[in-house]
C-alpha cells in the first residue's frame, strides 16, 4: 500500500471520530478543536512528535438532552502506531481511550487541563518516562495544584471514571477506543477514598451533586 492511500485511510479514521462518533455522542461540537500546539509539550521539557500538534480538545456547548459542558480529547486514539490500515492487534485503537471533563458552566481551566493531560499520556506511550503507565479506569491523578490557575480551588485531584450518562466505549475502523470521563476531587476527598474505595467516593460526590461534573470552585464535602 502507498503512503498516500495509508495516509487518506488515517484521515478516514480521525474523521469518523469526529464527525460520526463525537456528534453521535456529545452533540454540538463548539467553534472547533483547540489544538496543543509546542507549548503544552516544552512544560515537559519535550519535543513532539509533529503528528501530535494536530491532536486536541473540543468544547461542547449545551444541548436539548444535555444541560453541561462537556470538553473531550481528539487524538488519543488515533492509529499512529499502524502502518497498514485495520484494526489494531492490540483491539484497541491508538491509545485506546479519550478524556472527557464535564462543567455546568463554561470552564477555561479545561481545555489547558486536557492539552496537559493528553501531552503528558503521548510522552508516556512512547516511553519517555521509565515505569510510567498510562491512565485507567479507577486511578486518581494528582493535579500537583490547583484545578485553575486563576485561583486557589480546592479540586486538585482526578478521578478517572466510566461514565453511565453516555456509551463508555466506541468502535472505529482501527479499534476500540474506551471514554475515561474525569471528575475532580480534593485532597480530604481522596483521603477519604483511600481509607474507603473509590466507589464510595463516586458515591459520596453524586449525594452531593459533584459528580460527573466538575466545579472548580465547590468546597470539599469532606
Amino acid at each position: 500500500m502507498s503512503d498516500q492511500a495509508f495516509a487518506q485511510w488515517f484521515e478516514s479514521v480521525w474523521s469518523d471520530r469526529e464527525d460520526r462518533v463525537y456528534r453521535g455522542l456529545f452533540g454540538d461540537l463548539g467553534e472547533g478543536v483547540y489544538t496543543a500546539g509546542d507549548s503544552v509539550y516544552k512544560r515537559y521539557g519535550k519535543q513532539p512528535h509533529p503528528g501530535w500538534l494536530n491532536h486536541g480538545v473540543f468544547a461542547c456547548p449545551p444541548t436539548a438532552q444535555r444541560r453541561s459542558w462537556l470538553y473531550v480529547t481528539s487524538g488519543l486514539s488515533n492509529p499512529w502506531n499502524l502502518d497498514v490500515p485495520g484494526k489494531d492487534p492490540s483491539g484497541f485503537s491508538g491509545l485506546g481511550f479519550e478524556l472527557v471533563v464535564e462543567s455546568n458552566e463554561p470552564a477555561d481551566w479545561a481545555v489547558p487541563l486536557l492539552h496537559n493531560l493528553m501531552a503528558y499520556e503521548l510522552l508516556v506511550a512512547v516511553g519517555t518516562y521509565e515505569n510510567a503507565e498510562l491512565l485507567e479506569y479507577g486511578n486518581r491523578v494528582p493535579l500537583n495544584g490547583s484545578i485553575s490557575p486563576k485561583f486557589q480551588s480546592q479540586i486538585r485531584w482526578l478521578l478517572v471514571e466510566q461514565p453511565k450518562h453516555y456509551p463508555a466505549t466506541f468502535e472505529l475502523p482501527s479499534g476500540r477506543v474506551d471514554c475515561f470521563h474525569l471528575v475532580g476531587a480534593t485532597d480530604a476527598e481522596v483521603d477519604f477514598a483511600r481509607q474507603n474505595d473509590q466507589e464510595a467516593l463516586v458515591e459520596l460526590l453524586q449525594r452531593g451533586k459533584a459528580y460527573p461534573q466538575t466545579d472548580a470552585q465547590r468546597l470539599s464535602l469532606r
